[in-house]
Order: C-alpha cells, then structure tokens, then sequence
C-alpha cells in the first residue's frame, strides 16, 4: 500500500518538473538572442518536414518520370529555349564585364554584384502559405548563416532567421517588421521597403518632393549590407503624397510567395556587401 502511494505521489512530482522545465525554456535565450523553446522545436519539427517533402518529393518524380512523359517534348522545347536566352543573357554579362575591366574603380565596383548560392528546397511553408516563413532542406552543413539573404532569379525573398546543421527557417520580406534598402532603377532615389504582414510591400522614407510612379522598378540598394545591390524587388503599384514629409509608396514583389519550390541562399558575398 505505501509503494502504491509512493508511486501515486511520483506522477504529480514528474508533471510538476516537466512544467517547471518549459516554463524556463519560455524565458530562455540561445546566443543568437532566440527563444530557446523555438529553437527546440524548430529542431524537432525538421525531422517531420523533411520526411514529408522527401515522400511527396518522391511520389511526385515517379509520376513525372514514368506516367506523364507524354510532356517531356514539350518540356524539352521549353528548356531549348530558355537556354538560347540564357546564352543571350551571358553574352550582355560579357559586355558589361568588359566595360567595367577599363574603368579605374572597375574590381570595387564589380565586387558589389560578386555572390554565391547555395539551392534549396522548401520542405514547409507557415500557414497561412503567404505568411510569412517557411523553411529549407539546406543549413549549417551547407554553409548558411543567420541573416544570408534568400533569393531566386525573379528578385529578394527574405533573409535566413533560424539554422540547424541540415534546415535553416527563412523570414519573408513581407513579414511585419522585415526590410531591406531599395532604389529605383533609373533616378538611383534611395528609401527603405518594408513588409507590414500582407503581400505589399511599403517603400518607406521618400520625400514628397520627389517623382516615383506607378510601375517604377524598385532594386535593393546594398545598404542594409544583407541584400546584394541591384537585385530586383518589386514594381511600384500606387504612389501618393501623404502628410508633411513622406510619400505613401505601395510596391508589389516580383516573387510569388505562395508559389516557391525552389530558393537561393546567398553564402559569400563580395567587398561591396559583407
């Protein structure tokens, strides 16, 4: 009878200590300055996401290489011709390295555009899908950091906010709060997009005086020393006075958010945006 009490007495004494642990995990910090909980779950959770992506990454190519190769012509034409323009693009990138080859502040400037990536998959997108994380089957191992900036060749996506050694968590740029320098393509005016937490963008800090219109280009400027310089980000889609001092600027992103598969993580950079 006291074992069995003894026993009974034990249970409550064991929930009561796993309480207190999760309570302290809530308040914790990691050296990156994250919740420690968060990360413990982001830990635990890459197992599951990485398992799904894989079965669904693998019914999906049988399907492809065994039952649909009806479109495999089709594809092959399409991939012809992307290569002839991408052969194109190479050439134009030939010419402007040349140009820059005789200008005195040619290797400086050049730097700035000089990155490599790392290609992942995204294995997990947050609910709902346009906000405003997700996460990829490439971390640590592979070279990313905390802050690489994340991209594909459409413009920006956002920059990596969590890592383990096989999976890193990305933030959206149209997360709430997430920003990165802009300017535009042809005045060179510089401000700072930001996301509030929809699929908008808002370029910030543009003196009424100046001219942006609607369907200007917006490029990252480099500033925020995360993006590289001169990569697209989006199309300005309304542009109005507002108040004393600033602009009310809407831009639309480039990248189709709930439609990614595929990103880049910019590992190294060049001198211009370490």
């Amino acid at each position: 009878m006291i074992e069995l009490l003894q026993r009974k007495s034990l249970v409550p004494l064991a929930v009561l200590l796993l309480a207190n642990i999760l309570l302290l995990s809530v308040q914790v910090r990691n050296e990156e300055g994250r919740l420690l909980l968060r990360s413990w779950s982001l830990v635990l959770f890459t197992p599951i996401a990485s398992s799904l992506h894989f079965l669904v990454d693998g019914v999906t190519h049988g399907l492809n290489r065994y039952v649909l190769l009806y479109g495999a012509q089709e594809e092959n034409l399409q991939l012809r011709a992307e290569n002839a323009h991408l052969g194109v693009e190479l050439a134009q990138l030939r010419g402007i390295q040349s140009l820059l080859s005789i200008r005195e502040d040619g290797p400086m400037f050049q730097d700035q555009f000089l990155f490599d990536t790392v290609l992942a998959q995204v294995i997990w997108k947050s609910p709902p899908f346009y906000a405003h994380r997700l996460v990829i089957n490439a971390g640590t191992r592979q070279g990313i950091q905390k802050n690489d900036a994340v991209i594909t060749p459409q413009g920006i996506v956002g920059r990596v906010w969590a890592t383990t050694p096989f999976t890193a968590e990305v933030e959206l740029i149209t997360n709430d709060g997430a920003a990165a320098g802009a300017m535009l393509e042809d005045s060179r005016l510089q401000g700072v997009v930001q996301g509030d937490g929809s699929v908008i963008l808002h370029w910030n800090f543009i003196p009424n005086y100046e001219s942006v219109e609607v369907g200007d280009i917006v490029y990252t400027s480099g500033t925020d020393r995360m993006y590289p310089k001169g990569f697209p980000i989006g199309q300005v889609v309304a542009s109005q006075k507002k108040g004393t001092v600033y602009r009310d600027i809407q831009v639309e992103p480039f990248v189709d958010y709930l439609r990614l598969e595929e990103i880049m993580v910019v590992v190294s950079k060049g001198g211009g945006i370490e």
